[in-house]
Formats: structure tokens, C-alpha cells, sequence
């Protein structure tokens, strides 16, 4: 009876110090990095629904994009001041939730209590896992929902090989699975992409009964995942009843090719060359030697698991690799379930060999932990220095979509506006700019002060904008230095905020004598 207790007393302060570990690192860095593009779109949707639900409720469907996330960031936007930070933490809570959905999965694919803890410390620290958790963006909770959705599917196979007849348990548990593949799809549509990385499931446990036809137990269980993607599709599908409903694949060309182009245009020749560096998207952010453990799981006595948990990403990540227009590496996030999960058998097969594989084994599992904390160490201290792969560094650091200087333009233009009257023109008609700007200012005292896009890049200021212009004391144009084409030289820099590596600046203009003497 003391050794019961002492084991759960053990279990439960393992699991308790992961949370501790997860929250503490997560917390301390939330808003270190500056809003990125994305976020501020879905901050601000958000923040429309609070301001006008009846409006703007679905509004996410005519940029093509599903609305659970959305709807999520509403009730936190009311609990916390800062917005980037309500938006945040709805995906540090999503990565907590994940923790222990991975610890569930590790549990029905038969893996020790060890391995389960070894599991919900991967998730918590591999940069993969760890920096889709600190963004307000769609990826993490996709890859929330796909997990819960496998863990459902893998019930529901271990229901067949028990012979259940329950056909209740049965019924409940392929509900559940499509319930929440549905929501999935309903937080970003590339989940339909995860139907094939379902069905392959099937072949994940070898069968008890080998006088049965195995082939037939394989296509019962099948077609029990097929009702579970039909149950999904359904859930899905009732989006139908809102009319923006047709704009929701209104934006796949402008990421994926079409099949008709890689077929007949031959765009493969531009895709299939750049499935090495997608790929090493993998060894950077998941870290080397889980990748090595993933595949050497296949030579286990447990091969069949692995080989299906790898076959499961590659149906997954192959399509966008094919179809890719424009890939970064949160599209191919929801790989990490399998890749992660299939790593635990490579290091099941070493840990239990001779003492120099289960020393190699261990000195490499320091390795992946180790290159996970100089991922997240800069993220804490010094953004600039975060070791992100080329297309991230561009995307979150370096380009235009990357929030330097935002905040600090709000904190300028609201003390203007305090004695003042001060019109915005803002670069740009969504994203970073104006959004950004946008976002900050939801719920502060506007009285004074008017922010518009005026598209980019800026050459010249409309004679609407000047005409409105003439009602204000002060004009200012916010907007990054290669997006700024019109003369400036009568013009005054207020505030730049320039980025790392000598990228563009963001900058902020008063352009009040230019546009009144004109």
C-alpha cells in the first residue's frame, strides 16, 4: 500500500515539475517578441466580434480562414490589459492541455510511465513545440485538436482488438474523434490534410487473434476512421449556412499550387528541390537526435508502430511539400505529433541494450534537451540572437511582418493625442500595419485620434486623405523605410524602431507641414 502511494506521490511531482518548468518558461517570455503579422489579423478579428458579434462573428471566413481560434482570444481580451499577451496565452494554456493529450497517446501505444514523462518534456521543450505555444496563431490549437483526434482513433482501434461489443463505447468513441478532427478543420482548413495520417492508424497494433483475417479487422477498423472523418466533415460542413462560406478556399492559391499546375506547368520542378530544406525544418526545430530516434525505432520489435507514426507525418507533410507555394515551418507543425511519439521507441530499443547504447542514448537526449534551451534562452533574454531557421528569421524578425516599433507608436501617439487632434496614416490595410496599431488602441480613449490604412508601398498621399487631413492638428504616416517611396525631406522622423541584421526600419513621420502646405 506505502509503495502505491509512494509511486503515484512520484508520478504526480514529475508531471507537477514539467507544468512548473513549461509554465515558468513560457510565461517569463510571452511578449518578448513583438507582434508578429498574423497574430495582430487575429487579435484584431477578435477584438471586431467584442465591438459587434452580429458583424463580425464569421468575418475570419472571407480571408479563408475557419473561426474557433478567433473565438477563442474573445474572453481574454477581456481578462488581461495587454492584448498580444490575452492573445498569447490562449496558446501556452493549448500547449499545456498538449502535455498531457502526448502523455495520453504515449499511454495507449502501450509505453512506460518513463517514456510518457519523457514525452510531455519534449512537448514542452523542443523549439518546434515550445515557440508554436507562444504565438496567438492557429497552429497550435490545429495540432491540439489532431492529437486528441489520434488519441480517439487509437481507443477505437484497442476497442476492436478487445473484441468489444459495446456498441455504445463504440459509437461514443467515433463520435468524439470526428468531434474533434471537425474542430480541426474548423481552426484551419489544412487539417483535411491529416485524413490519410488518420486511416493509416489502422495498422498500428498487431492483432491478437492471427486465425482471423487480419485484412478484414484492418478494413472494419477503416472504415470506423472513415465514420469518424465523415462525423468531422459533417461538423464542418455546417459552416455551409453562413454565406461567406465560399470564401473560405478562396486563399489556397496564394500557398499551395494547384495539382494542374505541378501536372502540366511542371511546377514540381520548383517544389520537389526544396523538400530538403523543408525537411530540415525538422532537424532544426525538433532537434537531431529526436529525428535519428524516429527512425531507429523501426528496427524495434515495435517497428510496426514506428513505421506507421512515420508514414502518419509523411502523409501529412508530403502533399504541402508537393503543393507548396510558400512553406513556412508552422504549416508542417502538426508533424511534431508523430515524430515526437516515434522517437520514444527509438529510445525504448537503445535504453534497454548494452551500457554503451543506453550512455549513447542518454548523452543524446542531453543533446536534443540542451539545443532546446539555447533555442528558448534568447527568447527569454535577447530575441535578436533566437536561432530560427532562415524563412522564421525573416518572417519574426527581419521583414515587414515582424512588429518592431508598434508598441512603442501607440505609447507615441496617445500622448500626442492628449492635446491634440492626430490622424494616422498608417502603411498597409491589414497585418502588421495597421492592424498592430489597431489592436493596441482597442478599448483606450480615441477621442482624439484617427488611424487608416493607406496601402503600401506609399509614393504619394491621395487628395481624399489630405482633404481629411485638414480637419486634424497633427498628421502622421507609420510605415517601414522600403515602403516608404514619397519624399520625406520636408517631413519629420518622430520615432524609428529599426530591426535586427540591418532589416528595414519601422519608422513614424510627421508629415504635418508637407500635407498642409500642399
Amino acid at each position: 500500500m506505502i509503495k502505491t502511494l509512494l509511486k503515484v506521490k512520484k508520478e504526480k511531482l514529475v508531471i507537477w515539475l514539467i507544468v512548473a518548468i513549461y509554465l515558468t518558461l513560457h510565461l517569463i517570455s510571452l511578449t518578448n517578441l513583438p507582434v508578429f503579422a498574423d497574430e495582430s489579423i487575429y487579435i484584431r478579428w477578435a477584438q471586431l466580434i467584442i465591438d459587434d458579434w452580429q458583424q463580425y462573428l464569421f468575418f475570419a471566413l472571407n480571408d479563408g480562414k475557419t473561426p474557433i481560434f478567433v473565438w477563442l482570444l474573445v474572453p481574454f481580451q477581456f481578462i488581461f490589459t495587454d492584448p498580444l499577451f490575452a492573445g498569447r496565452i490562449v496558446s501556452v494554456i493549448t500547449g499545456l492541455v498538449q502535455l498531457f493529450v502526448m502523455k495520453s497517446i504515449a499511454k495507449e501505444l502501450n509505453l512506460e510511465k518513463k517514456y510518457q514523462w519523457l514525452c510531455m518534456l519534449f512537448t514542452a521543450l523542443s523549439p518546434f513545440w515550445f515557440f508554436h505555444h507562444q504565438l496567438a496563431i492557429m497552429d497550435g490549437l490545429l495540432t491540439l485538436f489532431l492529437s486528441l483526434s489520434v488519441l480517439q482513433v487509437l481507443k477505437l482501434i484497442k476497442l476492436n482488438q478487445a473484441n468489444s461489443t459495446k456498441n455504445t463505447a463504440l459509437f461514443f468513441t467515433i463520435t468524439l474523434a470526428g468531434f474533434f478532427l471537425g474542430l480541426a478543420i474548423l481552426t484551419k482548413i489544412p487539417a483535411l490534410l491529416f485524413v490519410p495520417s488518420l486511416l493509416i492508424l489502422a495498422f498500428i497494433f498487431p492483432q491478437k487473434h492471427p486465425q482471423k483475417s487480419s485484412l478484414k479487422q484492418i478494413i472494419k477498423v477503416m472504415n470506423q476512421i472513415i465514420g469518424v472523418i465523415a462525423v468531422g466533415l459533417v461538423l464542418f460542413l455546417s459552416l455551409k449556412l453562413h454565406p461567406a462560406f465560399g470564401q473560405l478556399f478562396s486563399r489556397g492559391n496564394d500557398f499551395l499550387f494547384s495539382w494542374q499546375e505541378i501536372v502540366f506547368d511542371q511546377k514540381w520542378q520548383v517544389t520537389i528541390p526544396s523538400w530538403p530544406n523543408y525537411l530540415s525544418y525538422f532537424w532544426h526545430y525538433l532537434t537531431w537526435p529526436i529525428l535519428i530516434f524516429s527512425l531507429i525505432g523501426i528496427f524495434s520489435k515495435e517497428r510496426r508502430k514506428v513505421i506507421v507514426l512515420n508514414l502518419g507525418w509523411i502523409f501529412f507533410a508530403l502533399p504541402i511539400f508537393l503543393l507548396g507555394r510558400v512553406i513556412y515551418p508552422r504549416y508542417l507543425f502538426p508533424v511534431s505529433i508523430f515524430i515526437t511519439l516515434a522517437a520514444l521507441f527509438g529510445i525504448k530499443v537503445l535504453i534497454n541494450k548494452n551500457v554503451l547504447l543506453k550512455t549513447l542514448t542518454l548523452i543524446m537526449i542531453t543533446i536534443s534537451l540542451w539545443q532546446s534551451l539555447n533555442f528558448i534562452y534568447p527568447l527569454v533574454s535577447n530575441i535578436e540572437q533566437t536561432p530560427f531557421v532562415p524563412a522564421d528569421r525573416e518572417q519574426y524578425l527581419t521583414e515587414w511582418s515582424a512588429g518592431f516599433g508598434i508598441k512603442e507608436t501607440v505609447d507615441l501617439i496617445q500622448k500626442k493625442s492628449q492635446d491634440k487632434n492626430v490622424l494616422v496614416l498608417s502603411e498597409g490595410y491589414f497585418g502588421t500595419l495597421p492592424d498592430g496599431l489597431l489592436m493596441y488602441l482597442h478599448r483606450e480613449d480615441v477621442t482624439n485620434l484617427f488611424v487608416i490604412g493607406i496601402g503600401q508601398p506609399i509614393s504619394r498621399i491621395d487628395s481624399s486623405y489630405k482633404t481629411m487631413a485638414q480637419e486634424y492638428d497633427q498628421i502622421l504616416l507609420v510605415g517601414n523605410s522600403h515602403r516608404l517611396k514619397i519624399d520625406l525631406s520636408q517631413a519629420e522622423l518622430t520615432l524609428e524602431a529599426c530591426r535586427p541584421f540591418s532589416a528595414p526600419c519601422h519608422q513614424v513621420w510627421d508629415i504635418t507641414f508637407l500635407i498642409k502646405k500642399s
